[in-house]
């Protein structure tokens, strides 16, 4: 069903992703391609899904980063817009180890559940459609969830096998709820507060937990995207992970 889509084609990781995404509404950016770097420096994946995948951004870059070691991936996007485009993406970028979904991925289901080494996902930002108010239609899916934030959390842990870590990125805003779903289910959390400037306080956090775990949590150390002398460019550790370099800066997250 993209027939009827207007699409722009970008390109991510220095042209080494090619992607298709509608011109309108909502597009993958920096947030996306910080969680597939994210889930890149994890390093030791054999097998990956990410839950709400949209065009495919942060699965495919995750992919490109892990390919010499991931054996199967799983790309799930209930949105139908989305889906359509999220295959095509898959296929013009030559991926073959990677499955799409067009499913409610909040929904159990058996076939796909305690399968996963990590589990990905960029979820909506907003429990409820009273929230927001968008002159585009097809940002509200991607936008909204419709569930409270916990029983996306869970669904992501479902898929996640006995040692199997969850990444989230979210608002930095959300950090208490997305901790209140992960007690008593997951452990060992590591948050990494993410900064738009030097001077502004985090907007974003990358949350990393593994299921079953007992351990602490930890706060590392916060990324920051740009200089507030120079807001227009990323700072040069940034600017390298949308190269496809540096995944230093995420080392924190599992080691």
């Amino acid at each position: 069903m993209t027939e009827n889509i207007e699409i722009t084609n970008d390109y991510f990781l220095e042209r080494s992703l090619r992607i298709t995404q509608p011109a309108k509404g909502y597009r993958a950016g920096i947030d996306a391609v910080l969680l597939g770097a994210a889930a890149g420096a994890k390093g030791n994946v054999k097998n990956i899904a990410e839950l709400g995948a949209g065009v495919g951004v942060a699965s495919l870059s995750a992919l490109w980063r892990l390919k010499p070691n991931i054996i199967n991936a799983l790309a799930i996007e209930k949105d139908e817009r989305y889906f359509g485009l999220l295959q095509q993406n898959i296929t013009q970028n030559g991926f073959e180890n990677i499955v799409a979904q067009n499913i409610d991925g909040l929904k159990p289901n058996k076939e796909i559940e305690n399968k996963f080494d990590l589990v990905i996902s960029n979820p909506p930002f907003f429990d409820d459609n009273t929230t927001i108010r968008d002159p585009h239609m097809a940002r509200q899916s991607a936008y909204i969830i419709g569930q409270p934030l916990e029983k996306w959390i869970i669904a992501m842990l479902r898929l996640c096998h006995a040692k199997g870590d969850i990444l989230v990125i979210h608002r930095a805003d959300r950090m208490t709820d997305i901790l209140n779903a992960l007690k008593n289910r997951a452990g060992d959390i590591r948050v990494l507060p993410i900064h738009p400037k030097t001077t502004q306080n985090a907007n974003r956090i990358i949350v990393r937990a593994k299921k079953a775990s007992k351990a602490p949590t930890q706060i590392l150390p916060s990324l920051y995207l740009r200089d507030i002398e120079n807001d227009g460019v990323y700072l040069p550790e940034i600017d390298g992970l949308c190269r496809g370099e540096n995944l230093e800066v995420f080392e924190g997250l599992f080691k």
